[in-house]
């Protein structure tokens, strides 16, 4: 939904090396490295912005194409979903999809 508001995992503990974040969930003991794009997407969910305002802000810093911005960030919320790293149940990712957590 254009409307969700993503949230990190509060058990997800994070180390930034170089400009991008290696995040590491305790309870699967995983670890995941993100690109830059996806560790700009995870700085900007903070349980507050909605998903509309996180596109927009990346909008604005890559000042790039909008459908581009909001795929990239579609993905690396599906990406971060499906690895166990948001909270559960208000992280719908985009208003074209019907999976949600």
């Amino acid at each position: 939904m254009a409307d969700s508001v993503p949230m990190a995992d509060p058990s997800v503990r994070e180390m930034e090396i170089d400009g991008d974040i290696t995040l590491f969930h305790a309870a699967t003991q995983t670890a995941l490295v993100l690109n830059g794009t996806a560790s700009d997407v995870w700085r900007l969910i903070d349980g507050e912005r909605t998903l509309e305002e996180i596109v927009a802000a990346l909008d604005q810093a890559y000042d790039a194409d909008p459908e581009t911005v909001r795929a990239g960030v579609d993905s690396a919320l599906t990406q971060l979903r499906e690895h166990g790293l948001l909270a559960s149940g208000n992280s719908s990712i985009s208003t074209n999809t019907s999976s949600g957590r």
